[in-house]
C-alpha cells in the first residue's frame, strides 16, 4: 500500500490515505545498489552529554551533524520496516538547497552547513520526512519522486510534485489529474468546446508546475556556483553566468502561470454566462474584468476573482509582474539593478544552510507606470544605468523562488474553484478489453 506521501497515490483531486494499487514492476538492482548506498558516521572526538544511537551515530534532537570528510559505504537492511517504499525522494528546499532521502530511513541535507560540516537526520517514518523538514524550519518547494531506474539514469523525467504549505499537500498536481479527467468526460460526452478548454488547463497547470521546479533547479545551480567558487559570503551581492538564468526562469514561470490565469478565466465564463450572452466570448481576465465593469458578478466564485484582481490582490500583482517583464524589460533591470544574495538558514546546533535570495521589486505596477510615462528616464545624469542604482534593501523585497511557489498554491486554488463549478464532471479514464487493439505483450526490464 502507497503512503499518502508518495506520488503513486494521488491520481485526481481526492486526498487518500493510502492507495488501493501497489506499483507495478521493481527498481533494478543496479538502482537498488545506488539507492540503498550510506555513510557511516562516528562520534566525534571529545563531545559527551548527548544521546549515542547504539551505532555510533550522533544524535542530538533527531538531527545529525557529521564531519565532511568522506565515510565508507554500506548497504541498508529495509524489511526492519515494511511500510518503507522503492521510491529516491529529492526535495527542492528554498534557497537552492535538497534534502535527499534514499530507500533507507536517513536523510542527506545538501550543501554542507556555512562551517563545512553535513548534515543528515534519522525519520520516525516514511511519511514524515515532510514534517520533519518543517519540524527543522526548512521551506519546501517541492519534491522529485524517483521510482524507476529509468527516471534516475535520465531517460524519464522524474515524478515532481510542487508540496502545498496547507492540505491537499499535492493540489497542484493533483488539480492537474483532475482537469484531465474533465477533458476526458468532455470527450465521452462528445462536447468539444469543454473538452479543449479542460485539456489546455491540465496541460498548463503542468507547465507552471514544472516552470516552478526550472526556477528551484536555477537556484541549486546559483548556489552550487557560488560554493565551487568559495565565494560565499552572508549578505555578499553578486551577479555571474547563472544570475541572469535564475531571473529568466522566474520570468518563463510568469508568463506561463497567467496563461493558466487566462484559461481559468474563459472557462469561468463559458461555464456560466456564455449561454446567456449569445457569442459573446471572453478568453482573458481582462476581458471579465472588462465585463464586470458594466455587469459586476454575483456569484460567490465571481466575487473572489474580481476582489483578487483589484489592486492589492494577488492577482493583480501577479498580473503586474508579468506585464512588466512582458511590456516594458527583464526584471532585473527593470528599476533598481537586482543582484543574487547569498543568505543563510537557521539550523539546529547553532549551523546554517548556505542558500541564495533573489530579490524582486515590492511594486512592479508602479515600475511599469514609472517607465511608461517616462518619469525613470528623466535624470539626465542616467543614475538609473549605474551600478549605484542597485537595489540595498534587500531584505525587504521578496524572493523569487518562494514567491513563485506561493503564486502556485494560490493558481491552484483557484484552478480548484473553477474546476468545482464545471458542468462536466470529471471522469477517471478506465480501459476495457474493447479499448485495446491487437494482444497485449509484456516484458521485464532488462529482457
Amino acid at each position: 500500500m502507497a503512503h499518502r506521501d508518495d506520488p503513486r497515490n494521488s491520481a485526481g483531486a481526492r486526498e487518500v490515505e493510502r492507495s488501493e494499487t501497489r506499483m507495478s514492476g521493481v527498481l533494478s538492482l543496479w538502482l537498488l545498489s545506488l539507492c540503498t548506498s550510506k555513510e557511516k558516521v562516528t562520534r566525534r572526538k571529545g563531545e559527551t552529554g548527548r544521546k549515542d544511537d547504539g551505532e555510533n551515530n550522533y544524535v542530538h534532537n533527531s538531527f545529525i551533524l557529521l564531519s565532511s570528510k568522506r565515510f565508507e559505504l554500506g548497504g541498508v537492511d529495509m524489511s526492519s520496516n515494511e511500510e518503507w517504499q522503492p521510491v529516491i525522494r529529492e526535495v527542492h528546499l528554498f534557497g537552492g538547497a535538497r534534502a535527499i532521502n534514499y530507500m533507507e530511513p536517513l536523510v542527506n541535507i545538501v550543501p554542507d552547513t556555512v562551517s563545512g560540516k553535513t548534515a543528515r537526520f534519522r525519520l520516525s517514518g516514511f511519511g514524515s520526512l515532510f514534517k520533519e523538514l518543517r519540524d527543522l524550519n526548512m521551506g519546501i518547494v517541492g519534491c522529485d519522486f524517483f521510482t524507476h531506474s529509468i527516471e534516475v539514469e535520465g531517460i524519464s523525467p522524474p515524478q515532481w510534485r510542487t508540496k502545498c504549505l496547507v492540505n491537499p499537500s499535492w493540489l497542484c498536481t493533483d488539480q492537474g489529474h483532475e482537469w484531465s479527467f474533465i477533458a476526458h468526460s468532455a470527450f465521452k460526452q462528445k462536447n468539444g468546446i469543454f473538452f479543449d478548454m479542460a485539456s489546455r488547463i491540465s496541460h498548463q497547470l503542468r507547465a507552471c508546475e514544472w516552470r516552478l521546479r526550472q526556477l528551484s533547479e536555477s537556484y541549486r545551480d546559483q548556489l552550487g556556483s557560488t560554493l565551487k567558487s568559495k565565494s560565499f559570503d552572508e549578505g555578499r551581492r553578486f551577479s555571474n553566468g547563472y544570475t541572469s538564468l535564475c531571473y529568466l526562469a522566474f520570468q518563463s514561470f510568469l508568463v506561463e502561470v497567467c496563461i493558466l490565469r487566462d484559461y481559468l478565466s474563459e472557462f469561468y465564463w463559458v461555464s456560466n454566462f456564455e449561454k446567456a450572452v449569445g457569442d459573446k466570448k471572453i478568453t482573458t481576465l481582462g476581458g471579465l474584468l472588462k465585463e464586470w465593469r458594466k455587469n459586476p458578478p454575483s456569484d460567490k466564485l465571481g466575487k473572489e476573482i474580481k476582489a483578487s484582481a483589484c489592486l492589492g490582490g494577488w492577482l493583480f500583482e501577479l498580473g503586474a509582474y508579468r506585464d512588466l517583464v512582458v511590456h516594458s524589460a527583464p526584471l532585473a533591470q527593470a528599476d533598481r539593478a537586482l543582484f543574487a544574495v547569498c543568505h543563510s538558514s537557521a539550523m539546529p546546533q547553532g549551523e546554517r544552510l548556505p542558500g541564495i535570495k533573489l530579490p524582486i521589486p515590492n511594486n512592479p505596477f508602479e515600475i511599469s507606470g514609472g517607465r511608461s510615462s517616462g518619469r525613470y528616464f528623466s535624470d539626465p545624469e542616467l543614475n538609473f544605468a549605474r551600478f549605484s542604482n542597485a537595489l540595498e534593501d534587500v531584505d525587504s523585497v521578496k524572493d523569487a523562488l518562494q514567491y513563485a511557489h506561493l503564486s502556485m498554491q494560490l493558481i491552484s486554488a483557484l484552478s480548484k474553484s473553477v474546476s468545482d463549478i464545471s458542468p462536466v464532471r470529471p471522469e477517471v479514464p478506465m480501459l476495457t478489453a474493447k479499448d485495446i487493439l491487437g494482444g497485449v505483450k509484456v516484458t521485464r526490464e532488462g529482457l
